[in-house]
């Protein structure tokens, strides 16, 4: 009986932790105040620059950004495909340099959308110090103006990272998993990758509650 009360207190003091913990307070991002984002209905995507020495990387994180993206329901997304002009042109830097009038027009008539989504993994290490660094602008094509920034290294080293990977873990596995389990993410790729798209979009603000 003791024993079952102690591990009902732990685990109530483990969810009590995972509700505190919130990528909004951890992770480098920018929302506009304004929430002129929720007039933004459509965006095209652009693959995400690969400044690393890993080749696949970006493409793997390109995906894992557009499901978690697209998984908040804002606004319809769409990746462009890499052999399209436009996803090289004109994005250098990953997208860092500001965009003239005349190319924001030519994308939004090349897209027929609102808004572009560009960016870089800047940064990637393999395990034993897995680390990722990703960066993010969802550009407004009607003025040029940033809606969404993400600027942003993770370490799962960092403990204060792993409880929030642990949280994530008990989230997404919901009930009947192993406590451990969530150590995977500081050993796999892919789950660090999913667990890093995860909180790239958190910082995304909630869709609106529709009436």
């Amino acid at each position: 009986m003791r024993i079952a009360m102690a591990l009902g207190m732990v685990a109530a003091t483990l969810a009590a932790g995972c509700h505190r913990e919130t990528a909004r307070a951890k992770v480098g991002a920018f929302v506009d105040s304004q929430g002129i984002i929720s007039r933004v209905h459509s965006v095209a995507f652009m693959p995400l620059r690969n400044e690393t020495n890993y080749l696949a990387v970006a493409d793997a994180a390109t995906a894992d950004v557009f499901q978690a993206v697209q998984a908040r329901q804002l606004f319809h997304i769409e990746v462009v495909p890499a052999a399209d002009p436009a996803a090289a042109d004109p994005t250098p830097a990953g997208g860092r340099r500001v965009f003239t009038l005349k190319e924001l027009a030519r994308l939004r008539q090349a897209f027929g959308c609102d808004a572009i989504l560009v960016g870089a993994v800047n940064q990637f290490h393999p395990y034993p110090q897995m680390r990722m660094g990703i960066y993010l602008r969802l550009i407004d094509l009607r003025d040029g103006s940033v809606l969404w920034a993400v600027d942003h290294i993770w370490d799962a080293t960092d403990q204060e990272t792993q409880g929030r990977m642990e949280c994530y873990f008990s989230k997404e596995r919901g009930e009947g998993y192993d406590p451990l389990q969530w150590r995977v993410t500081t050993v796999s790729p892919a789950a660090f990758r999913q667990f890093v798209a995860y909180e790239v979009a958190d910082t995304l603000p909630k869709k609106p509650k529709t009436e």
